[in-house]
Protein backbone atom coordinates (compact mmCIF):
# COMPACT_ATOMS: atom_id res chain seq x y z
CA UNK A 1 0.00 0.00 0.00
CA UNK A 2 1.31 3.47 -0.91
CA UNK A 3 0.23 6.48 1.13
CA UNK A 4 0.66 10.20 0.55
CA UNK A 5 2.40 11.87 3.51
CA UNK A 6 2.23 15.62 4.11
CA UNK A 7 4.87 15.99 6.85
CA UNK A 8 8.67 16.35 6.66
CA UNK A 9 9.11 13.62 9.32
CA UNK A 10 8.76 9.95 8.35
CA UNK A 11 5.58 8.18 9.57
CA UNK A 12 7.35 5.18 11.23
CA UNK A 13 9.75 2.29 10.56
CA UNK A 14 6.79 0.40 9.11
CA UNK A 15 6.94 2.60 5.97
CA UNK A 16 9.67 3.27 3.41
CA UNK A 17 9.78 6.42 1.31
CA UNK A 18 9.13 5.76 -2.37
CA UNK A 19 12.49 7.07 -3.58
CA UNK A 20 13.86 4.00 -5.37
CA UNK A 21 15.80 2.73 -2.34
CA UNK A 22 16.76 -0.92 -1.89
CA UNK A 23 14.44 -2.97 0.34
CA UNK A 24 16.28 -4.63 3.24
CA UNK A 25 15.20 -8.26 2.89
CA UNK A 26 16.09 -9.15 6.48
CA UNK A 27 14.03 -6.29 7.92
CA UNK A 28 11.12 -6.35 5.41
CA UNK A 29 10.95 -9.97 4.05
CA UNK A 30 7.35 -9.76 2.76
CA UNK A 31 7.98 -6.55 0.82
CA UNK A 32 11.33 -7.90 -0.44
CA UNK A 33 9.50 -10.95 -1.82
CA UNK A 34 7.42 -8.54 -3.96
CA UNK A 35 10.15 -6.05 -4.94
CA UNK A 36 13.85 -5.48 -4.33
CA UNK A 37 13.56 -1.69 -4.68
CA UNK A 38 10.64 0.54 -3.71
CA UNK A 39 9.19 2.63 -6.56
CA UNK A 40 10.61 6.11 -7.11
CA UNK A 41 7.69 8.56 -7.06
CA UNK A 42 9.72 11.73 -6.48
CA UNK A 43 8.70 14.52 -8.83
CA UNK A 44 5.99 12.55 -10.67
CA UNK A 45 2.22 12.62 -10.48
CA UNK A 46 0.43 9.36 -9.71
CA UNK A 47 -2.53 8.68 -11.96
CA UNK A 48 -5.32 6.14 -11.72
CA UNK A 49 -5.25 3.30 -14.25
CA UNK A 50 -7.63 3.68 -17.18
CA UNK A 51 -8.75 6.39 -19.56
CA UNK A 52 -5.66 7.86 -21.22
CA UNK A 53 -3.18 6.51 -18.66
CA UNK A 54 -0.21 4.31 -19.55
CA UNK A 55 -0.12 0.65 -18.53
CA UNK A 56 0.12 -0.18 -14.82
CA UNK A 57 3.50 0.92 -13.41
CA UNK A 58 4.70 2.44 -16.71
CA UNK A 59 6.06 6.00 -16.67
CA UNK A 60 4.08 8.15 -19.11
CA UNK A 61 5.88 11.13 -20.64
CA UNK A 62 4.58 14.65 -20.43
CA UNK A 63 2.33 16.20 -23.08
CA UNK A 64 0.08 19.19 -23.58
CA UNK A 65 -3.10 19.70 -25.54
CA UNK A 66 -2.71 21.22 -28.99
CA UNK A 67 -2.54 25.02 -28.99
CA UNK A 68 -3.73 26.68 -32.17
CA UNK A 69 -4.27 30.02 -33.81
CA UNK A 70 -4.05 31.59 -37.24
CA UNK A 71 -3.38 34.81 -39.04
CA UNK A 72 -4.44 36.16 -42.38
CA UNK A 73 -2.58 38.84 -44.31
CA UNK A 74 -4.25 40.89 -47.03
CA UNK A 75 -2.02 42.74 -49.52
CA UNK A 76 -3.85 45.93 -50.36
CA UNK A 77 -0.69 48.02 -49.96
CA UNK A 78 -1.17 47.95 -46.18
CA UNK A 79 -0.97 44.25 -45.26
CA UNK A 80 -3.90 44.12 -42.87
CA UNK A 81 -3.34 41.87 -39.85
CA UNK A 82 -6.10 39.54 -38.73
CA UNK A 83 -4.70 37.17 -36.08
CA UNK A 84 -6.20 35.15 -33.25
CA UNK A 85 -5.36 32.47 -30.70
CA UNK A 86 -1.64 32.23 -30.02
CA UNK A 87 -0.76 34.59 -32.91
CA UNK A 88 -0.65 38.36 -32.96
CA UNK A 89 0.93 40.91 -35.26
CA UNK A 90 2.54 44.30 -34.97
CA UNK A 91 3.47 47.04 -37.44
CA UNK A 92 7.17 47.69 -36.98
CA UNK A 93 7.86 50.30 -39.68
CA UNK A 94 7.19 51.57 -43.17
CA UNK A 95 9.36 51.18 -46.24
CA UNK A 96 9.68 50.21 -49.86
CA UNK A 97 8.53 46.70 -50.74
CA UNK A 98 9.13 45.87 -54.39
CA UNK A 99 8.89 49.44 -55.59
CA UNK A 100 5.68 50.20 -53.66
CA UNK A 101 5.39 51.92 -50.30
CA UNK A 102 4.20 49.62 -47.56
CA UNK A 103 4.45 48.65 -43.90
CA UNK A 104 6.61 45.98 -42.32
CA UNK A 105 4.66 43.53 -40.16
CA UNK A 106 5.96 41.13 -37.58
CA UNK A 107 3.96 38.10 -36.40
CA UNK A 108 4.39 36.45 -33.00
CA UNK A 109 3.48 33.08 -31.51
CA UNK A 110 2.76 33.28 -27.75
CA UNK A 111 1.01 30.43 -25.91
CA UNK A 112 0.50 32.61 -22.81
CA UNK A 113 -2.25 34.38 -24.78
CA UNK A 114 -4.27 31.14 -24.57
CA UNK A 115 -3.04 29.06 -21.58
CA UNK A 116 -1.09 29.56 -18.31
CA UNK A 117 2.63 29.06 -18.93
CA UNK A 118 5.59 27.89 -16.81
CA UNK A 119 8.95 26.15 -17.17
CA UNK A 120 7.13 22.77 -17.12
CA UNK A 121 3.77 21.22 -17.95
CA UNK A 122 1.80 20.45 -14.81
CA UNK A 123 -1.70 20.23 -13.33
CA UNK A 124 -2.69 22.21 -10.23
CA UNK A 125 -0.84 20.45 -7.42
CA UNK A 126 0.46 20.27 -3.84
CA UNK A 127 3.63 18.44 -2.82
CA UNK A 128 3.44 15.24 -0.76
CA UNK A 129 5.87 12.44 0.05
CA UNK A 130 4.88 8.91 -0.92
CA UNK A 131 5.55 5.99 1.43
CA UNK A 132 5.00 2.27 0.93
CA UNK A 133 3.84 0.09 3.80
CA UNK A 134 6.83 -2.18 4.44
CA UNK A 135 5.53 -4.20 7.40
Amino acid sequence: MVVAWTLATDPSDNYLECNGQVVDGSKYPKLYALMHNVPDYRGVFLRGLGGNSASLGELQGDAIRNITGNFNATDNNSWNINANGVFYGQTIGAGDQGGEAGEYKKYYFDTSRVVPTAEENRPINKSVRYFIKAK
